[in-house]
């Protein structure tokens, strides 16, 4: 529809199934704007354990110590600081329109790319590597008859390609009469999708070798609690375990961890490059200029993410909601 209509969810749906459908327009981009104020905080988070594995002496060797550095972080106002500087990133490649975007993309989006394949690469090399991978393709299966399953299958699915969140809408846009949405509608989940099939057996794997290796009474149902132990938000994996495991590993484990955050950084940018995009392309329909409506966009985004960059509470209740 944005490619025909060259206009925002908003401008799409109005034109295509008139004005008594303008609202479902109004909803998916509501939707992906109050998530763009919250996402925008956690992308900040990334930024912070990206310069935290360059900058602190050492990585935190145990949960609990890892978890006092999240603590402290979160209660302190470098959230609020990481929120606007990754608002203020966006909005520079926002503002020259579909060139700085395609720039910003042609350029994180390989190196992205490189760090998930190398460490790929490496923590297939890592001993007791194949325990996590053949966990983690071991299907339970009494899980198959829970319809649950499949809901959260999809709304993952949902999440990652950003289906139903006028995200594509806004950047059909720019499209010609000769690109095929089509292609392009099964192109992209078809590389979300392996994609993240290589970070979760890069994850699986690592999380395996490493506590195996230097804890060996651990059982297999006890690493997989630890994995569950999501954290507030569900953050405990990534902020609180990943710099532990990487702790274990040395110098070596410093570089792994700072390219872990570096990739999560760059996916977080790309991805609020598109949420900033979709808010200026919808102001922009009621006739403002580019400049004024990209400007209005980061700002509201700002605002409305301010509680959850000063309140943990605030942001993981929007996480658990959605």
């Amino acid at each position: 529809m944005g490619r025909f209509t060259r206009g925002s969810p908003l401008t799409s749906f109005y034109k295509f199934l008139g004005r008594k459908f303008i609202w479902v327009g109004a909803w998916v981009t509501a939707v992906a704007f109050f998530i763009s104020a919250y996402f925008s905080v956690v992308v900040g988070w990334c930024f912070y354990y990206f310069y935290l594995a360059c900058a602190q002496p050492v990585l935190p060797e145990s949960p609990t110590e890892s978890a006092e550095i999240f603590r402290w972080f979160t209660a302190s106002y470098y959230p609020l600081l990481m929120h606007t500087i990754g608002l203020v990133i966006c909005g520079v490649c926002v503002f020259w329109g579909v060139k700085g975007i395609e720039i910003a993309n042609s350029c994180l989006v390989p190196l992205q790319l490189f760090i998930v394949l190398f460490t790929f690469s490496w923590s297939l090399t890592r001993e007791y590597a194949d325990v996590g991978i053949q966990f983690m393709f071991t299907p339970s299966w009494h899980t198959l008859a829970d319809p649950k399953l499949y809901v959260e299958a999809a709304c993952q699915n949902a999440f990652d390609t950003a289906a139903g969140m006028g995200l594509f809408s806004a950047y059909a846009a720019y499209f010609t009469r000769k690109t095929s949405a089509v292609r392009y509608g099964m192109f992209l989940p078809m590389i979300n999708n392996l994609v993240s099939l290589v970070c979760g057996l890069m994850l699986f794997a690592t999380v395996f070798s490493t506590l195996i290796s230097t804890e060996p009474t651990l059982t297999i149902p006890q690493i997989v609690d630890i994995m569950k132990d999501t954290g507030p938000g569900s953050t405990g994996l990534t902020f609180t375990w990943i710099p532990v495991l990487m702790a274990k590993l040395g110098v070596f484990g410093r570089v792994l961890c700072g390219l872990f955050f570096l990739c999560l950084s760059f996916a977080g940018i790309t991805s609020m490059i598109s949420y900033i995009e979709l808010t200026a392309r919808t102001i922009q329909d009621f006739g403002v200029k580019r400049t004024y409506a990209t400007i209005a966009s980061l700002i509201v985004t700002f605002l409305v993410g301010v509680p959850s960059a000063i309140d943990l509470r605030v942001l993981t209740n929007q996480v658990c909601s959605d």
